[in-house]
């Protein structure tokens, strides 16, 4: 450890020296030139923002469910009314990294029934930024793109927003928060409420229909209920410093998750985060950027609507410590940003009997950590009519279980007698981009990455016939991405392409029920237009394809398509918009799901089209939201079959659980 602290200082004086000394003798000293970073306002190509006013247009029930719309390459995988995750052109689950200001947000539970985005209540919600693709070196283990979920930072005077909502099958929501303080102290409060009945599908058939295990009480309990609150600080002792404090607690009971065999009776969330920024240190700094987080999540999944015997429970618990250092410095020759980052989790969790108290499986979740320590550097630089990026990162990375029997893991050593793992990585990008004219441009970039594997992969101990595999290869992405982007007059337009190249890809296999590597590829593309057709009236057009294939297969699976790929999707909307009144009238189109995995026990789900409608109104502090999804009451279902659930396994056909019938919703929010 002592050895890697003086690598980390040793970086951080090396690069520092490498700024200043370009900043004393200018462009000439280096023929970098040609080799250096999307500016910030080119990251654009990578990067997508959703704000907060499109956020409230939506429902709003699930986070997941607003970025399946609002972006072309997203689809959604639906466990029930809360708790869903995307796809992003072909990634999901752990080859995504999710985080909430910057810091990651994992979710406890081994089947993931509670996704990062079911820990974030939306009136926290200031953007939502997406990255596609392995371009960004600041975070680790982004194999396919990266979500992160920026919220409202407390501001000076006295500000606030209440904003009640309600909709179909009995949801409804309200809350609010309040903001204010004077130029050296500020602070931000805010709570909210939801809960939900079950929705029915457009045939009529509520959520709980979708998995045959239900009890009638189950079948008549509400599909979830949550409480949020949380608090933020601010302190600007002076002019170029600023400390920030924030933490929220989540508390959720009784979401049903008809997808998986269990449904979350009790769920807690605490995420901490302090954060201190200083600018304008003369030639050392520009900005400077030292923060620390603990995210804890405790989830207790159950069978108390199940019909199951013995009625069964997990008690689970995932903590995550981390932090970084992080400076930002422009000189002459590029701008150049660098830090060293870490964080630290642990899970943990066992099983046992709801009627006795006994415990069935003390180690099915072993008390186990994991490690990463990382440097990274990337510049940007403008050049002419080029504007070009790089970034280059290197990780140091470990997994252990702890809770042993005999000093092995109860059922792994089945396959290995391996535990402990220690791996290194190096992963970096370059992309391009250039000006054909001032509105139109051409750009390219490739980029590797790594995404290791999780706890749940390495160290599940279900059964002697179902468990994690520790000597497991972290999967690596070679990627290619090109495009034009055209910002004519009444046009716009941005058609991008990608080739993903992935080696030990993680794949499940059975039997046994465990996790492989193989080795595979993604390739798609996607297309967006925007055209001005009158005075406030747009059309804006979009689809998105890709497709995955096995280069090599996992033990009993000879399927050469590769799992939880998206079909084809297109999207066409007409909007309004001029300030005081705005809607969107859209139209959404799948294709039929039949490239899948069978051998991995997905199921082929038939092609949809919905038409959604969503209005608003401006009136001085009020803002009125109106909305009907699935207007004509269709039946259908979304790409959920792409998510395996680790407690049924590989093989065993997971249940389907179609999108809700007819959504009518409304809000109202007074703003301050």
């Amino acid at each position: 450890m002592k050895k890697l602290l003086n690598l980390i200082c040793a970086f951080i004086f090396l690069i520092q020296g490498i700024s200043v000394y370009a900043e004393e003798i200018g462009e000439t000293i280096f023929t970098l030139g040609e080799v250096v970073v999307t500016a910030e306002k080119d990251e654009g190509d990578e990067r997508k923002e959703i704000d907060a006013k499109v956020l409230k247009t939506h429902k709003v029930v699930d986070l997941a469910e607003i970025l399946s719309d609002e972006m072309i390459t997203a689809t959604m995988i639906r466990k029930g009314s809360y708790g869903n995750e995307i796809a992003l052109r072909g990634f999901s689950q752990a080859n995504l990294r999710f985080f909430a200001d910057d810091t990651i947000v994992e979710g406890a539970c081994g089947s993931r029934k509670d996704p990062s985005f079911s820990h974030i209540s939306l009136l926290t919600v200031d953007r939502i930024e997406v990255r596609e693709g392995p371009f960004d070196v600041t975070e680790v283990g982004a194999l396919g793109g990266s979500v992160n979920v920026i919220t409202k930072r407390p501001q000076e005077g006295f500000h606030g927003e209440i904003l009640p909502k309600a909709g179909s099958y009995g949801y409804w929501s309200t809350g609010g928060y309040l903001t204010g303080g004077n130029k050296k102290v500020q602070g931000l409060i805010g709570y909210n409420y939801s809960e939900s009945n079950q929705y029915e599908d457009g045939a009529g058939n509520k959520i709980s229909s979708f998995n045959p295990t239900y009890s009638q009480a189950g079948k008549d309990a509400k599909a979830f209920k949550k409480h949020d609150i949380w608090g933020k600080l601010q302190f600007k002792p002076k002019d170029n410093q600023t400390l920030f404090l924030s933490h929220t607690y989540g508390k959720a009971n009784d979401i049903l998750t008809p997808r998986v065999e269990m449904d979350t009776e009790s769920e807690i969330t605490n995420l901490s985060r302090a954060e201190y920024i200083i600018t304008d240190l003369g030639i050392f700094s520009d900005k400077l950027t030292l923060s620390l987080y603990h995210n804890r999540i405790e989830h207790y999944p159950s069978h108390k609507y199940r019909t199951v015997s013995p009625k069964r429970e997990n008690d689970v618990v995932t903590t995550i410590v981390g932090g970084k250092i992080e400076n930002e410095r422009s000189v002459r020759f590029a701008k150049f940003t660098y830090g060293f980052n870490f964080y630290r989790r642990n899970w943990d969790g066992y099983m046992m009997n709801s009627e006795t108290g006994a415990v069935l499986k003390p180690d099915l979740f072993p008390d186990a950590d994991e490690l990463d320590l990382g440097l990274y550097l990337k510049a940007d630089k403008d050049i002419n009519n080029w504007s070009l990026n790089a970034g280059i990162r290197g990780d140091y990375f470990e997994t252990e279980a702890n809770d042993l029997v005999n000093g092995k893991l109860r059922y792994s050593q089945n396959l290995t007698d391996t535990n402990k793992n220690k791996e290194m990585f190096l992963t970096g990008y370059f992309t391009a981009k250039y000006y054909l004219t001032e509105g139109c441009s051409i750009f390219w970039g490739i980029g590797h990455s790594v995404r290791t594997p999780t706890l749940v992969e390495r160290y599940l101990q279900a059964s002697s016939s179902f468990y994690g595999n520790p000597d497991l290869d972290a999967t690596k992405n070679t990627e290619i991405d090109f495009g034009f982007q055209a910002a004519l007059e009444k046009l716009n337009l941005k058609a991008k392409a990608f080739y993903s190249d992935l080696k030990d890809y993680i794949y499940q296999q059975a039997p046994p029920q465990t996790w492989t590597n193989i080795d595979a590829h993604i390739y798609g593309f996607d297309a967006e237009a925007i055209v001005d057709i009158a005075s406030n009236f747009t059309i804006q057009g979009g689809l998105a394809y890709q497709r995955g294939k096995k280069d090599s297969q996992p033990l009993n699976n000879t399927d050469k398509n590769l799992a939880q790929i998206p079909p084809l999707k297109t999207k066409l909307a007409l909007n309004y918009d001029n300030s005081k009144v705005f809607g969107t009238l859209e139209w959404i189109h799948s294709e039929d799901a039949d490239e899948i995995d069978i051998d991995a026990g997905e199921q082929k789900l038939k092609g949809w089209d919905v038409l959604n409608l969503r209005a608003g109104y401006k009136y001085k502090q009020l803002t009125f939201n109106i909305g009907v999804d699935n207007i004509f009451d269709q039946c259908y279902a979304v790409a959920n079959s792409y998510e395996w659930d680790v407690v049924a396994g590989a093989g065993a056909n997971p249940s389907i659980v179609n999108e809700p019938g007819r959504f009518i919703y409304g809000s109202i929010s007074y703003s301050f």
